[in-house]
């Protein structure tokens, strides 16, 4: 199903994605403009600007998605630029959420700041896990929680208003940890002698 909604949305800014292949814009660059947004987004969520910073991070996650559809597009897609993208992904997860917490933080959510760091060490175990077991040679995409979940989940929680974002840190801390645990799980159905 996720594959279905990636096409779709694909093909919806289709357009804009030939317009910058034309313009000859590189995917590295559109990668550090949604690194900047999520920054942007992790001020805004330290300071309580829950609706904006959500905007943020949804943007964010548009030029996220442009990267790779640009780099396929114009035939620009490289080593480093794989490279770059899933670091700055980390990254900007990480500064993001550290913009959550500081905001729960302050505002003395002791449970919901707990669940903010299994809802971090989810969303990067998911990707670790499938980075490792590409790395042994097997593919890994198995799972509900994986990036772009976990930014619509954040953006529109954030658009919702603070309760929206609570449930979005819950259910990412629940699910994402749920989703790597599916694939270590895969890999072990899957392992073979090394």
């Amino acid at each position: 199903m996720l594959e279905k909604v990636k096409d779709d949305v694909a093909e919806l800014i289709q357009p804009s994605t030939q317009y910058l292949v034309k313009k000859r814009f590189g995917p590295d660059a559109l990668t550090m403009i949604g690194f900047v947004l999520n920054l942007v987004a992790a001020a805004l969520f330290g300071v309580d600007y829950f609706r904006w910073a959500g905007l943020m991070v949804l943007l964010a996650g548009v030029f996220d998605f442009l990267d790779g559809q640009v780099a396929r597009a114009g035939r620009t897609a490289t080593t480093f630029g794989a490279m770059l993208d899933s670091t700055v992904d980390r990254y900007s997860e990480i500064f993001v959420w550290f913009g959550i917490v500081v905001s729960f933080i302050r505002a003395g959510s002791f449970w919901t700041s707990s669940a903010l760091f299994f809802a971090l060490a989810g969303s990067l175990m998911v990707s670790y896990v499938r980075a490792r077991a590409e790395g042994l040679g097997e593919e890994c995409k198995v799972g509900f929680m994986q990036r772009p979940e976990r930014v619509v989940a954040i953006g529109v929680g954030a658009l919702v208003g603070e309760i929206g974002l609570m449930v979005a840190i819950w259910a990412i801390a629940v699910l994402s940890n749920y989703t790597a645990l599916q694939r270590v799980l895969h890999i072990r159905k899957r392992s073979k002698p090394l």
